[in-house]
């Protein structure tokens, strides 16, 4: 009889991108595309994880929320200002490159 996912967590300390992609509800492919960042071991085209390295790295991933009561009322206008400016920038330079571009240079190749 075969162990369930939960049972090998506890004897295995070394993951394959299966386990990986279990123990942090993300899909493969998600893992696959952000394999350089994340903290791993490769025997010779197998790619291995211990779960103390991907805890480390997700440590570091923790994005801090700003607390807006200790922030003045300044500070606070000042960050909303900051998100819809960055919001308008993103938006003018998306419709720039569909309006004038189309699809990338990689399906066409380059001019």
């Amino acid at each position: 009889m075969m162990a369930s996912h939960s049972e090998r967590e506890l004897t295995v300390e070394y993951w394959d991108i299966n386990d990986l992609s279990h123990y942090l509800n993300v899909k493969v492919k998600t893992l696959y595309a952000m394999i350089q960042k994340i903290p791993h071991y490769r025997i010779g085209r197998l790619i291995r994880f211990r779960k103390e390295d991907v805890d480390s790295w997700m440590e570091r991933k923790k994005v801090n929320v700003l607390d807006e009561s200790n922030i003045s009322k300044k500070e606070t206008s000042n960050i909303h200002v900051d998100r819809i400016v960055r919001k308008a920038i993103d938006q003018s330079k998306n419709d720039v490159y569909n309006r004038f571009h189309g699809k990338s240079d990689r399906d066409r190749g380059t001019q």
